[in-house]
Protein backbone atom coordinates (compact mmCIF):
# COMPACT_ATOMS: atom_id res chain seq x y z
CA UNK A 1 0.00 0.00 0.00
CA UNK A 2 1.21 3.15 -0.57
CA UNK A 3 0.00 6.69 0.21
CA UNK A 4 0.94 9.35 -2.37
CA UNK A 5 1.48 12.76 -0.76
CA UNK A 6 2.31 16.29 -2.65
CA UNK A 7 3.94 18.84 -1.21
CA UNK A 8 4.51 22.52 -2.22
CA UNK A 9 8.24 24.38 -2.13
CA UNK A 10 8.45 26.32 0.91
CA UNK A 11 11.55 28.29 2.73
CA UNK A 12 14.37 26.53 4.42
CA UNK A 13 17.15 27.90 6.33
CA UNK A 14 20.17 25.70 6.68
CA UNK A 15 22.64 25.18 9.24
CA UNK A 16 25.46 23.56 7.90
CA UNK A 17 28.67 25.68 8.07
CA UNK A 18 31.40 22.87 9.19
CA UNK A 19 31.95 19.83 7.24
CA UNK A 20 34.79 16.67 8.31
CA UNK A 21 35.95 14.79 5.59
CA UNK A 22 37.66 11.79 6.87
CA UNK A 23 41.05 10.99 4.40
CA UNK A 24 42.86 7.78 3.72
CA UNK A 25 44.31 6.19 1.05
CA UNK A 26 41.96 3.87 -0.57
CA UNK A 27 39.55 5.90 -3.24
CA UNK A 28 36.86 6.12 -0.80
CA UNK A 29 38.39 9.16 0.00
CA UNK A 30 38.29 11.00 -3.58
CA UNK A 31 34.58 10.10 -3.27
CA UNK A 32 33.91 11.69 0.14
CA UNK A 33 36.02 15.04 -1.17
CA UNK A 34 33.61 15.51 -4.23
CA UNK A 35 30.79 14.53 -2.22
CA UNK A 36 31.91 16.88 0.91
CA UNK A 37 32.80 20.14 -1.95
CA UNK A 38 29.29 19.53 -3.65
CA UNK A 39 28.01 19.57 0.33
CA UNK A 40 29.85 22.77 0.73
CA UNK A 41 28.86 24.65 -2.07
CA UNK A 42 25.39 23.71 -1.25
CA UNK A 43 25.43 25.15 2.03
CA UNK A 44 28.51 28.01 1.67
CA UNK A 45 29.75 26.09 4.23
CA UNK A 46 33.86 25.17 5.02
CA UNK A 47 35.32 22.05 4.95
CA UNK A 48 38.35 20.25 7.26
CA UNK A 49 40.01 17.56 5.69
CA UNK A 50 41.05 15.36 8.24
CA UNK A 51 44.08 12.82 8.32
CA UNK A 52 44.81 10.67 11.68
CA UNK A 53 48.62 8.84 11.98
CA UNK A 54 47.68 5.85 14.06
CA UNK A 55 50.14 5.86 16.33
CA UNK A 56 49.22 3.36 18.16
CA UNK A 57 48.64 0.78 15.32
CA UNK A 58 52.29 1.88 14.81
CA UNK A 59 53.43 0.41 17.50
CA UNK A 60 51.52 -2.44 18.49
CA UNK A 61 53.25 -3.94 15.17
CA UNK A 62 56.21 -4.02 16.47
CA UNK A 63 55.57 -4.60 19.96
CA UNK A 64 56.45 -8.65 20.04
CA UNK A 65 60.43 -8.01 20.06
CA UNK A 66 63.03 -9.85 21.22
CA UNK A 67 64.92 -7.74 24.04
CA UNK A 68 68.08 -7.83 21.63
CA UNK A 69 65.91 -5.78 19.58
CA UNK A 70 64.30 -3.21 20.86
CA UNK A 71 66.52 -0.60 19.55
CA UNK A 72 65.55 -1.84 15.70
CA UNK A 73 62.19 -2.12 16.25
CA UNK A 74 62.54 1.82 17.44
CA UNK A 75 64.04 2.52 14.20
CA UNK A 76 61.48 0.62 12.50
CA UNK A 77 58.77 2.32 13.98
CA UNK A 78 60.16 5.88 13.01
CA UNK A 79 60.74 4.63 9.69
CA UNK A 80 56.84 3.99 9.40
CA UNK A 81 55.76 7.01 11.07
CA UNK A 82 57.79 8.81 8.79
CA UNK A 83 56.25 7.08 5.88
CA UNK A 84 53.18 7.55 7.46
CA UNK A 85 53.78 11.61 7.04
CA UNK A 86 55.11 11.53 3.69
CA UNK A 87 51.30 9.46 2.62
CA UNK A 88 49.51 12.18 4.72
CA UNK A 89 51.47 15.36 2.71
CA UNK A 90 50.51 13.63 -0.63
CA UNK A 91 46.70 13.15 0.76
CA UNK A 92 46.18 16.63 2.06
CA UNK A 93 47.85 18.13 -1.03
CA UNK A 94 45.37 16.28 -3.14
CA UNK A 95 42.74 17.11 -0.76
CA UNK A 96 43.59 20.97 -1.41
CA UNK A 97 43.60 20.97 -5.11
CA UNK A 98 40.43 19.31 -5.16
CA UNK A 99 38.82 22.08 -2.79
CA UNK A 100 40.58 25.09 -4.66
CA UNK A 101 39.48 23.80 -7.92
CA UNK A 102 35.52 24.12 -7.17
CA UNK A 103 36.24 27.62 -5.19
CA UNK A 104 35.61 25.81 -1.76
CA UNK A 105 37.01 27.07 1.84
CA UNK A 106 39.10 24.88 3.47
CA UNK A 107 41.43 23.34 5.80
CA UNK A 108 43.49 20.71 6.76
CA UNK A 109 44.48 19.02 10.01
CA UNK A 110 47.06 16.24 11.18
CA UNK A 111 46.33 14.28 14.34
CA UNK A 112 47.69 11.14 15.85
CA UNK A 113 46.28 8.56 18.24
CA UNK A 114 43.34 5.99 17.48
CA UNK A 115 41.77 7.02 14.50
CA UNK A 116 37.86 6.38 15.90
CA UNK A 117 38.63 8.36 18.80
CA UNK A 118 40.46 10.96 17.31
CA UNK A 119 37.89 11.46 14.63
CA UNK A 120 35.19 11.75 17.09
CA UNK A 121 37.11 14.14 18.99
CA UNK A 122 37.09 16.66 16.02
CA UNK A 123 33.91 15.78 14.92
CA UNK A 124 32.18 17.68 17.53
CA UNK A 125 33.00 20.81 16.59
CA UNK A 126 31.51 20.24 13.07
CA UNK A 127 28.10 19.89 11.82
CA UNK A 128 28.36 16.86 9.74
CA UNK A 129 30.79 14.52 9.29
CA UNK A 130 31.50 12.69 5.00
CA UNK A 131 33.40 9.51 5.29
CA UNK A 132 34.14 6.71 2.98
CA UNK A 133 31.85 3.42 3.48
CA UNK A 134 34.96 1.53 3.92
CA UNK A 135 38.09 2.80 6.06
CA UNK A 136 41.06 2.42 6.13
CA UNK A 137 42.39 4.73 8.84
CA UNK A 138 44.03 1.79 11.06
CA UNK A 139 47.56 0.89 10.46
CA UNK A 140 47.77 -2.18 8.77
CA UNK A 141 44.26 -2.32 8.19
CA UNK A 142 45.25 -3.31 4.74
CA UNK A 143 46.94 -6.04 3.02
CA UNK A 144 49.62 -7.41 1.21
CA UNK A 145 52.07 -4.63 0.77
CA UNK A 146 50.27 -1.23 1.43
CA UNK A 147 49.92 -1.97 5.06
CA UNK A 148 49.72 2.02 5.93
CA UNK A 149 46.39 2.81 5.01
CA UNK A 150 45.14 0.29 2.53
CA UNK A 151 43.21 0.19 -0.44
CA UNK A 152 40.13 -0.49 -2.48
CA UNK A 153 40.24 -4.54 -2.40
CA UNK A 154 41.83 -5.08 1.22
CA UNK A 155 40.06 -5.61 4.09
CA UNK A 156 38.63 -2.19 5.88
CA UNK A 157 38.71 -1.54 9.54
CA UNK A 158 35.77 -1.24 11.90
CA UNK A 159 36.51 2.55 12.09
CA UNK A 160 32.80 3.41 10.61
CA UNK A 161 30.75 1.15 12.70
CA UNK A 162 33.03 2.63 16.18
CA UNK A 163 32.32 6.57 14.77
CA UNK A 164 28.54 5.81 13.97
CA UNK A 165 27.72 4.46 17.15
CA UNK A 166 28.72 7.63 19.04
CA UNK A 167 28.87 10.69 16.61
CA UNK A 168 27.16 13.75 17.63
CA UNK A 169 27.24 14.82 14.19
CA UNK A 170 25.49 13.03 11.15
CA UNK A 171 27.64 11.18 8.83
CA UNK A 172 27.32 10.73 5.43
CA UNK A 173 29.17 7.58 4.46
CA UNK A 174 30.16 6.87 0.72
CA UNK A 175 30.94 4.33 -1.84
CA UNK A 176 32.96 3.72 -4.94
CA UNK A 177 32.34 6.17 -7.65
CA UNK A 178 29.69 8.08 -6.11
CA UNK A 179 28.78 11.38 -7.74
CA UNK A 180 26.59 13.85 -6.26
CA UNK A 181 23.73 15.76 -8.18
CA UNK A 182 21.12 18.32 -7.34
CA UNK A 183 18.36 16.12 -8.23
CA UNK A 184 18.17 12.63 -6.77
CA UNK A 185 16.04 10.08 -5.17
CA UNK A 186 15.98 9.60 -1.04
CA UNK A 187 14.64 6.74 0.84
CA UNK A 188 14.29 7.42 4.87
CA UNK A 189 13.21 4.58 7.04
CA UNK A 190 10.67 5.46 9.65
CA UNK A 191 9.37 3.92 12.62
CA UNK A 192 8.67 6.52 15.00
CA UNK A 193 11.65 5.82 17.41
CA UNK A 194 13.69 8.72 18.68
CA UNK A 195 16.22 7.53 16.14
CA UNK A 196 14.32 7.57 12.80
CA UNK A 197 13.04 11.10 14.13
CA UNK A 198 16.41 12.26 14.62
CA UNK A 199 17.23 10.87 11.12
CA UNK A 200 14.46 12.42 9.31
CA UNK A 201 15.20 16.08 11.09
CA UNK A 202 19.35 15.69 10.58
CA UNK A 203 18.45 14.66 6.65
CA UNK A 204 16.20 18.05 6.37
CA UNK A 205 19.11 20.52 7.65
CA UNK A 206 21.57 18.92 5.05
CA UNK A 207 19.12 19.10 1.78
CA UNK A 208 16.55 21.25 2.53
CA UNK A 209 17.04 23.27 -0.51
CA UNK A 210 18.06 20.60 -2.85
CA UNK A 211 15.53 19.49 -5.95
CA UNK A 212 15.14 15.98 -3.47
CA UNK A 213 12.32 13.32 -3.80
CA UNK A 214 11.84 11.48 -1.20
CA UNK A 215 9.99 8.68 -0.14
CA UNK A 216 9.44 8.06 3.34
CA UNK A 217 8.94 4.14 4.00
CA UNK A 218 7.28 2.57 7.27
CA UNK A 219 6.87 -1.22 7.50
CA UNK A 220 3.44 -1.58 9.57
CA UNK A 221 3.09 -4.68 12.39
CA UNK A 222 -1.05 -3.65 10.89
CA UNK A 223 -1.44 -0.57 13.31
CA UNK A 224 -2.44 2.47 12.28
CA UNK A 225 0.19 4.37 13.99
CA UNK A 226 2.33 4.57 11.30
CA UNK A 227 -0.03 6.91 9.51
CA UNK A 228 0.31 9.57 12.33
CA UNK A 229 3.86 8.82 11.63
CA UNK A 230 3.76 9.42 8.06
CA UNK A 231 1.45 12.33 7.92
CA UNK A 232 3.60 14.51 10.49
CA UNK A 233 6.91 13.41 9.09
CA UNK A 234 5.58 14.61 5.20
CA UNK A 235 4.16 17.93 7.23
CA UNK A 236 7.87 18.24 8.99
CA UNK A 237 9.44 17.67 5.36
CA UNK A 238 7.22 20.41 4.26
CA UNK A 239 7.91 22.97 6.42
CA UNK A 240 11.93 22.62 5.26
CA UNK A 241 10.72 23.04 1.60
CA UNK A 242 10.93 19.66 0.50
CA UNK A 243 8.84 19.68 -3.00
CA UNK A 244 8.00 15.96 -3.28
CA UNK A 245 7.28 13.19 -1.05
CA UNK A 246 5.78 9.82 -1.53
CA UNK A 247 4.86 7.76 2.13
CA UNK A 248 5.08 4.48 1.96
CA UNK A 249 3.47 1.44 4.06
CA UNK A 250 5.06 -2.08 3.75
CA UNK A 251 4.74 -5.36 5.49
CA UNK A 252 7.37 -7.12 6.94
CA UNK A 253 10.78 -7.05 8.38
CA UNK A 254 12.21 -3.38 7.46
CA UNK A 255 15.67 -5.75 6.97
CA UNK A 256 14.28 -7.85 3.96
CA UNK A 257 11.53 -5.11 2.48
CA UNK A 258 14.98 -2.97 2.34
CA UNK A 259 16.28 -5.19 0.26
CA UNK A 260 19.36 -4.10 -2.90
CA UNK A 261 15.90 -4.76 -5.28
CA UNK A 262 13.97 -2.52 -3.43
CA UNK A 263 16.91 0.12 -2.93
CA UNK A 264 18.07 0.57 -6.27
CA UNK A 265 16.10 3.56 -7.75
CA UNK A 266 16.96 5.26 -4.57
CA UNK A 267 20.29 7.57 -4.72
CA UNK A 268 20.50 8.25 -0.77
CA UNK A 269 19.29 5.60 2.72
CA UNK A 270 18.84 7.79 5.61
CA UNK A 271 19.11 6.07 8.61
CA UNK A 272 18.95 6.59 12.32
CA UNK A 273 21.98 5.09 14.63
CA UNK A 274 21.67 3.35 18.04
CA UNK A 275 24.13 5.13 19.78
CA UNK A 276 25.95 3.85 22.60
CA UNK A 277 23.03 2.51 24.15
CA UNK A 278 23.21 -1.25 22.56
CA UNK A 279 19.63 -1.51 22.55
CA UNK A 280 19.04 -3.56 19.24
CA UNK A 281 16.20 -2.60 17.66
CA UNK A 282 14.00 -1.56 14.00
CA UNK A 283 16.75 1.11 13.18
CA UNK A 284 19.73 0.45 15.39
CA UNK A 285 22.93 -1.56 14.67
CA UNK A 286 22.17 -3.87 12.71
CA UNK A 287 20.09 -2.27 9.96
CA UNK A 288 23.49 0.44 9.41
CA UNK A 289 25.71 -2.22 9.72
CA UNK A 290 23.73 -3.95 7.27
CA UNK A 291 23.74 -1.35 4.77
CA UNK A 292 27.68 -0.93 5.81
CA UNK A 293 28.49 -4.35 4.51
CA UNK A 294 26.30 -4.09 1.76
CA UNK A 295 28.62 -0.56 0.49
CA UNK A 296 26.85 -0.09 -2.53
CA UNK A 297 25.03 2.85 -1.30
CA UNK A 298 25.62 6.21 0.17
CA UNK A 299 24.38 6.59 3.51
CA UNK A 300 23.18 9.66 5.98
CA UNK A 301 23.50 7.80 9.10
CA UNK A 302 21.93 10.14 12.33
CA UNK A 303 22.80 9.53 15.75
CA UNK A 304 23.75 11.95 18.66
Amino acid sequence: MSLILGIGLGPCIAMINRILVCLDKSSYTDSSIDYACWLAKHHDASLEGLVVVDTEGIQHSEAMVPLGQIHRAKTRIASKEKECHQLIEELLEKFTQCCDAVGVRHTEFEMQGTPAEAILKESNYFDCVVIGLRTFFTYGSGAGADNIFGTDDDQPGDSLEEIMDESLAPIFAVPLNWQPDDEFDVLIALNGSTHSMRALRQFARLYGSSTVRVTLLHCSDGSEEHLEILTKSTAYLRAHGFGHVEARTESGDVREVMSDEYCKLFDLIVLGAHGKSGVVEFFTGSLCKDFIDRANKPLLIANG
